[in-house]
């Protein structure tokens, strides 16, 4: 597609509306793991389980990112979409057959977060590409939106199911499990009638070494703000139903729901903002909210603390990852813009496997509160870490990022002889 298409090109298509429906399936399946502490409490299990299981896919990520922002640049992101979304569909069902929290339970959520990687590396970066020049942040923000209506209903559904179903408690959260595995099966269907990826003009050269596209300064630091927001989302998300049941600070769905209503909120009604302000101060804003969020956390006694909470950590959330993301593709030439997407995830990824284990050992060894004093903490010292870098997101950064040659064109280019 030319450029001055591009441009004109409408955003609010069917296509793009069908997107978001798969994407709701999608995070509706994978949003059903966050009641998994209260599984593995059930089972036996204390917070420094929870914390390994929970960030056992944040782990499989770890080996499977960067293998897979090479795929999405060499096969495709449709392709990858597609791969991804049938696998998380059959490792959704396989906790059906944990007995308890053990092994088998963190190999099962290790080969779901494997197959979330594939999924989300690929989509992001099929959304970006699909956006209309200039609405890039915005589509990306929106189509998030789809992921996060799902999270504002899940709640409430897995409550009532695991009060209601006439079942014993173990067998309610078998039947959880299935259903997640329904709605990743429903995501899988609809992926089948996504269209074919965007022609860009360097599909005929191989993306670049992983090593050689975080050599730019620009990577570097779209990793430090994306290692710190993963703190942040695995202090929450990992540890949350625990922590309301253990302080007595009522049902979690009062997080989940106001969390994922500010992002739905601020997102339909302020998404076009996010390509007209410098990206930079979004960041910064954005870890500065969710830190305050974390320490309110820290301080709260009941159901209108978590409350807050949730709009704190959902407005940090809301703009933050389609910032970063957008930084992500218009910083990498077109050959690597899956392999750039999936270094800048690289980042959650290391953050929610390394710290949910640690998070959960403070936890256990003080209380969650001390716990998310120390996530405040650390989301600032982040957020320091990344002003000091604000040079290299500034716009003529970010075009001569994008601008590097692929090494046979500067070959062909000198010497005029393709190889």
């Amino acid at each position: 597609m030319r450029e001055e298409e591009k441009v004109n090109k409408p955003l609010f298509t069917f296509e793009f509306f069908r997107v978001m429906l798969l994407h709701f399936f999608a995070m509706a399946s994978y949003g059903i793991y966050f009641f998994l502490p209260r599984f593995i409490r059930l089972t036996g299990g204390e917070e420094f389980l929870i914390g390994l299981i929970m960030g056992a896919p944040a782990a499989a990520a770890i080996v499977f990112r960067l293998p897979t922002g090479s795929l999405v640049d060499r096969l495709g992101r449709r392709r990858m979409v597609v791969t991804g979304l049938i696998f998380f569909a059959v490792t959704s069902a396989l906790p059906i057959f944990a007995s308890g929290a053990g092994l088998y339970l963190v190999l099962m959520r290790a080969a779901a977060g494997a197959a979330m990687v594939m999924y989300f590396t690929a989509i992001v970066t099929y959304v970006a590409e699909k956006a209309p020049a200039g609405r890039r942040a915005e589509a990306i923000a929106l189509y998030g939106a789809g992921g996060f209506i799902a999270q504002a209903i899940r709640p409430y559904l897995c409550e009532w199911l695991l009060e209601a179903l006439p079942l014993e408690p173990i067998n309610r959260f078998r039947f959880l499990f299935a259903l997640a595995a329904l709605f990743a099966f429903f995501a899988s269907l609809f992926s089948l009638t996504m269209s074919e990826d965007e022609h860009h003009p360097e599909k005929h050269l191989d993306p670049d070494p992983w090593y050689r596209v975080l050599r730019s300064p620009t990577m570097i630091y779209l990793l430090l703000p994306s290692i710190v927001f993963g703190t942040a989302f695995s202090s929450m998300f990992s540890f949350i139903t625990d922590f309301t049941e253990v302080h007595d600070l009522g049902a979690p769905s009062s997080f989940f729901v106001s969390y994922s209503l500010t992002v739905i909120i601020l997102r339909l009604t302020t998404g076009r903002l996010l390509d007209r302000i410098d990206r930079r101060l979004v960041v910064v804003a954005s870890l500065a909210v969710i830190s305050l969020g974390l320490y309110y956390a820290s301080i709260s006694v009941g159901r209108a603390d978590l409350i807050l909470v949730g709009i704190l950590t959902g407005t940090g959330h809301g703009y933050i990852f389609p910032s970063l993301s957008t930084l992500a593709y218009d910083s990498s030439q077109a050959r690597n813009r899956g392999t750039s997407m999936a270094l800048y995830m690289l980042g959650f990824d290391l953050s929610t496997m390394g710290m949910s284990p640690v998070l959960g050992r403070i936890a256990q060894n003080w209380d969650y509160m001390a716990m998310y004093r120390v996530a405040s903490v650390f989301l600032l010292l982040g957020m320091l870490v990344y002003i000091s870098g604000w040079r290299y997101h500034a716009p003529h950064a970010i075009r001569r990022s994008a601008g590097r040659a692929h090494p046979e064109d500067e070959f062909a280019k000198n010497t005029g002889v393709l190889r």
